[in-house]
């Protein structure tokens, strides 16, 4: 990841952190991660996407809603303290 895909990670890490064991959607954890590192939808996605490769975040598809429910690991609770 380079310097900018390392804020949005940290970003995602840090309000998935705060969640405290919450679930949040796609849309509410980009929302969320714009107001801390202003970037486009597909840089978000595409940190998302690997995130979740190295196992810092864990998706799971909603069944009475669209989307997935994202929350952290403790491999993301690991790297945000890293990352800090």
């Amino acid at each position: 990841m380079n310097a900018e895909d390392l804020k949005i990670a940290k970003a995602i890490l840090n309000v998935l952190h705060d969640l405290d064991g919450r679930q949040a959607t796609e849309i509410s954890l980009h929302a969320e991660v714009n107001i801390i590192c202003p970037c486009l939808v597909g840089d978000f996605e595409t940190v998302l996407k690997e995130c979740e490769r190295r196992r810092y975040v864990t998706g799971v598809q909603g069944k009475f809603t669209q989307g997935r429910k994202w929350n952290i690991a403790d491999a993301g609770e690991a790297a945000r303290i890293e990352m800090a």
